[in-house]
């Protein structure tokens, strides 16, 4: 006889890891419920609005094509789709890199800022709920997830995340430790997304 299903009632009433893989399904559809509401009130596609979000919030040297199908676990060719048409829709522009005329710099114009700026809104019904936990245990969550970020990632199923669990830096010291600035870090201290992030040099 196979294995029950993980999304079997039955299986799920007997199994704490099932009910936790489906409530993780549950979450993933409220994401997917509040982007194709923001994406259809502005006349983007999901990605579309990932996109513009990234492209707000982070530095010149990420914001290529590759850079973005790395993130969002894409492909190169699906980024480009999205590019393309948020360019004619007039939200941003390429720009040749100075060091390699191949490879081209996304920016956002003034009215893609100000539609980026509406449209990562989506996200703020989760943020909300989250913040109805207390700060302790919104920091169990938080590393709870990231622990299965990281396996996920050791998998083979999502690329390499920009986060304490994979970097150099991060080390266990009677708890998380960070050599960088040479601190003992809380649950909440972790970070999903570092800008000072250096891949563990056993996993490049």
């Amino acid at each position: 006889m196979g294995k029950v299903s993980t999304f079997s009632p039955a299986q799920q009433a007997e199994n704490t890891s099932s009910k936790v893989v489906a409530s993780l399904e549950r979450l993933s559809e409220a994401f997917r419920v509040l982007l194709w509401q923001e994406a259809t009130q502005y006349g983007l596609s999901p990605i579309q609005i990932q996109v513009l979000t990234f492209l707000l919030h982070y530095p010149e040297e990420k914001r290529t094509v590759t850079s973005l199908a790395l993130y969002f676990n894409m492909t190169k060719a699906t980024i480009s789709d999205a590019v393309k048409s948020l360019e004619q829709k007039s939200y941003l522009v390429r720009k040749a890199s100075t060091t390699d005329t191949r490879s081209h710099t996304l920016h956002l114009v003034k009215e893609g800022k100000a539609i980026a700026k509406k449209v990562e809104r989506f996200a703020n019904p989760l943020q909300e709920t989250v913040e109805m936990s207390s700060p302790k245990d919104q920091g169990l969550l938080l590393e709870q997830l990231m622990q299965l970020i990281y396996q996920l990632n050791q998998q083979g199923v999502i690329s390499t995340q920009h986060m304490c669990f994979n970097c150099q830096f991060y080390t266990v010291k009677k708890g998380h430790y960070c050599t960088l600035i040479k601190t003992p870090l809380k649950s909440g201290d972790l970070r999903v997304d570092c800008q000072q992030f250096e891949l563990r040099e056993e996993e490049a």
